[in-house]
């Protein structure tokens, strides 16, 4: 068998194994060439088995020989072999690199929209707040002017009506407001400060001190440690979770709501729980999505927007900790959040260590 026959014989793998870039011609050439000294080297004719014949007695030398050609094929077919596998290793990471090329470009252009697309969502709350602003005010206080102005001229069904205009633009003023908020958190700048969360927890007492005392509720506090935040964020939480357990107080016992804190690692898991009217667990999956009210919007049981939990989980999320919430319908619920611990223990833990 001829060389010209087994070139003829690979020359369509040379086809299939190029790439574009020339690799894949020159692996199979190689093995082309590796293959024709194969068969060159071992002598091979129309005879195909006599060369692998041992031959005996004078013809030991020509044995010799032989045995020499086949070595020096399989080294030959060795080293085309290894060079087939590295030609290939070459190849691949050259794909593979050109693959994350392209993957990285897209994901900077996918980074580079989402970016735009806050900034016109921060830019379009922005705007939404203070141009709806100016209306609402002028609603509520008109209605209210217009509900005192002549108390006896206007009946009750009057009456009834301008207060639910009042209403109305009070709800709209807050659920601005409370928009505003929500979309605010991303401007806000990580710092890595480290807070007092008892501290946090004193001013964020000290804000709803008249709805706490309005709702007749206890609150108790266990010592707090220091974490990672800034304190602005630190007390919004806090204030968000003390007046969701105000609002959701129930009518049949007085309010009791309890802050205590577990370490877990590194981290510190801080637990509001208070023994207000709970929540079903069907809905207990959704108590952090913004504008989501569990108990379907009754105004007369919690008089909120359903913004609150949605900033305390982005507040969280942005310190890089995490929220949960448990709860049991009518028994009471525990919202929770996770923060990596502050270095050194705060001064009410020090108190204590000291008592």
């Amino acid at each position: 068998m001829g060389a010209g026959r087994v070139l003829s014989r690979h020359i369509p793998l040379i086809g299939r194994l190029d790439d574009g870039n020339g690799f894949g011609r020159a692996s199979a050439v190689v093995g082309a060439m590796v293959v024709v000294l194969f068969w060159l080297s071992l002598g091979f004719d129309s005879g195909v088995g006599r060369p692998f014949e041992i031959p005996a007695g004078p013809q030991a030398a020509d044995g010799g020989r032989i045995g020499g050609s086949i070595i020096a094929a399989l080294v030959l077919l060795g080293g085309g072999g290894l060079f087939l596998m590295l030609m290939q290793a070459v190849l691949w990471q050259r794909r593979t690199a050109q693959r994350l090329r392209l993957r990285e470009s897209e994901l900077a252009e996918q980074r580079d929209r989402l970016r735009r697309y806050v900034a016109d969502l921060e830019r379009i709350a922005d705007v939404a707040a203070h141009d709806l602003q100016e209306p609402l005010r002028r609603m509520v206080s008109y209605s209210q002017l217009l509900a005192s102005h002549d108390k006896t001229g206007c009946d009750d069904d009057v009456r009834d009506y301008v207060g639910h205009v009042v209403d109305g633009a009070r709800r709209m003023r807050a659920l601005v407001s409370g928009l505003q908020e929500f979309v605010a958190v991303d401007s806000l700048p990580r710092t890595g400060e480290v807070s007092s969360a008892w501290v946090a927890m004193a001013v964020a007492r000290q804000r709803l001190d008249d709805v706490l005392a309005e709702a007749g509720a206890t609150l108790v506090v266990d010592p707090l440690p220091e974490v990672e935040a800034d304190p602005a964020s630190l007390v919004e939480i806090f204030v968000q979770l003390l007046d969701n357990a105000v609002r959701y107080r129930s009518s049949e016992r007085r309010p009791v709501i309890h802050v205590s804190v577990v370490r877990d690692g590194d981290m510190a898991k801080i637990l509001v729980c208070d023994n207000g009217v709970g929540i079903d667990p069907a809905r207990v999956v959704r108590m952090f999505e913004i504008f989501y009210r569990p108990h379907g919007g009754d105004g007369r049981l919690a008089p909120g927007i359903g913004t609150g939990l949605a900033v305390v989980r982005r507040l969280v999320e942005r310190l890089g900790g995490a929220v949960w919430v448990e709860s049991e319908d009518g028994i009471g619920s525990s919202f929770g959040f996770s923060l990596r611990l502050g270095s050194a223990p705060s001064p009410r833990e020090d108190e204590n260590r000291a008592a």
